[in-house]
């Protein structure tokens, strides 16, 4: 009976959490529709330079990749950019509250401090996924695979939001904290997104960047998406698809929600809220 209530407790805390923040978001709802429509932009130049380099007969892909079927690698990328503002959200939001003052509140409240966490990572979904939803369609129409490889693809980009919304978590927690070391660590994780292949190959870039490319596991996380939407086109494409590929994003997407919660609960039960 008492888990009964105790899930009943962590779904109403959820619910309520999830309504809050999509009626804090909803507050201005120019702003929301343009946070439904701008990230398109972000396909202009990618396309723009490959649709151009291809007029010249420059073949930058190498790979499975080519000049009939390059627009699929952009649309997976923005696929996974669209999930890119999981890493921005805590950091934004905590600063929010902080400034507000309403962040000691939140945190004292008797709400499981998971349930806050898991709320707030849901109404980001639904006020994003807009985007997402769309690109995904879009893919599927114009390169159809069996229902296996959809799945496994929408599998990914879970894994690929969760480890976002972890890593956001971890820059929250820290623009809670130290808001200079919060700034210092969101510009190495904005490098890391920028060699991590979102729109452009590897091959693009040049041979001494390919070790920070290969060492990031994010790459990895992209890769994989790439290579399992088109080995349901091409199985050839299996072949690139390596244990490298697996493991990194199975123990990067069981590790990061782990250690950015096992820090959260340290580093704030230590230092507390700074900054007011």
């Amino acid at each position: 009976m008492l888990k009964k209530e105790k899930l009943i407790t962590n779904i109403v805390q959820i619910y309520s959490l999830i309504i809050k923040d999509l009626k804090l978001k909803s507050r201005y709802k120019a702003e929301l529709i343009l946070e439904f429509f701008l990230p398109f932009l972000a396909l202009f130049f990618p396309f723009l330079i490959f649709n151009t380099l291809f007029s010249l007969d420059v073949d930058v892909f190498k790979g499975y990749y080519s000049k009939d079927n390059f627009i699929l690698f952009l649309l997976l990328g923005y696929s996974v950019h669209s999930c890119i503002f999981l890493l921005w959200h805590y950091k934004d939001l905590f600063y929010d509250e902080k400034t507000w003052k309403t962040l000691h509140g939140l945190f004292t409240a008797p709400v499981n401090k998971f349930n806050v966490l898991f709320g707030y990572y849901v109404s980001s979904l639904i006020t994003k996924s807009f985007a997402l939803v769309i690109i995904v369609i879009i893919c599927y129409i114009q390169f159809p695979i069996p229902l296996i490889n959809l799945f496994l693809a929408l599998v990914l980009l879970f894994c690929i939001s969760i480890t976002f919304a972890s890593m956001g978590f971890i820059l929250g927690l820290l623009e809670i904290v130290n808001e200079n070391i919060s700034a210092s660590l969101a510009a190495g994780i904005g490098f890391i997104a920028i060699v991590s292949c979102l729109f452009y190959p590897i091959e693009i870039f040049p041979e001494f960047i390919h070790f920070i490319i290969l060492s990031n596991p994010l790459y990895y996380y992209f890769d994989l998406l790439r290579l399992t939407w088109w080995a349901g086109i091409n199985k050839d494409a299996l072949q690139y698809i390596t244990i490298v590929h697996i493991l990194v994003v199975i123990i990067f997407t069981i590790t990061t929600p782990i250690f950015a919660s096992i820090l959260f609960y340290k580093i704030l039960s230590k230092y507390g809220i700074r900054g007011y």
